[in-house]
């Protein structure tokens, strides 16, 4: 398989995690305690630099001005630090993932989490879920997880927050190297300032 995809390989598996069978059959077209200490925290919220606001029909939210944005499959964003290769498989990687469940949707979150990490034990044989807790900011509220694995021979740590509004899922994720996560502030800053777009036919 060619290297280039695997940034997009790195967000399947997390697609996996949270949306498991759902984004599968119905496309939408539109950290580990054991880091080491000079790891910075996750719950760091440091000045992040010069930012952008992001837009699109489903979402706004705020980045750091030199991530380069992706869009890898309507409405499925990946954000990725300046001078990184699409291709390199130790990158950090953040990802924007929106899918419509449809106006009869009766999953919660805890359904949807414990299919995603059943699909994701089957990809990531080393996969470890260490946190799952409530989530809230003054526009969402949902779950925030923290998980592990492996892929391409890369362990990894992951921070994810996702929830339902509107009828849409949303999973926002942070992928990083064990031994280099530097952008916990990058990531922070989008999850507080992410709102949900209200979809303008309903």
């Amino acid at each position: 398989m060619k290297r280039g995809v695997l940034i997009i390989g790195v967000i399947l598996l997390v697609i996996a995690l949270v949306i498991g069978y759902i984004f599968l059959s119905k496309p939408r077209y539109n950290v580990s305690p054991d880091l080491e200490e000079s790891v910075p925290s996750e719950e760091k919220s440091d000045y992040v630099g010069e930012q952008t606001t992001v837009m699109h029909k489903d979402f706004r939210a705020i980045i750091k001005a030199d991530w380069r944005e992706f869009e890898v499959r309507p409405s499925n964003f990946v954000y990725l630090p300046p001078n990184t290769a699409q291709d390199d498989i130790s990158a950090e990687v953040i990802s924007i993932i929106t899918t419509y469940l449809g106006g009869n949707n009766q999953l919660t979150l805890d359904d949807i989490l414990e299919q995603g990490i059943e699909n994701s034990k089957q990809v990531m044989p080393d996969f470890e879920l260490t946190e799952n807790v409530d989530w809230e900011t003054s526009h969402m509220l949902g779950k925030k997880i923290k998980f592990t694995g492996t892929q391409e021979g890369v362990k990894r740590n992951n921070v994810q927050v996702f929830g339902i509004k509107n009828n849409i899922l949303y999973a926002i994720t942070y992928s990083c190297p064990v031994e280099s996560c530097n952008s916990y502030p990058v990531f922070n800053t989008l999850v507080e300032s992410f709102e949900p777009v209200v979809p303008k036919n309903s």
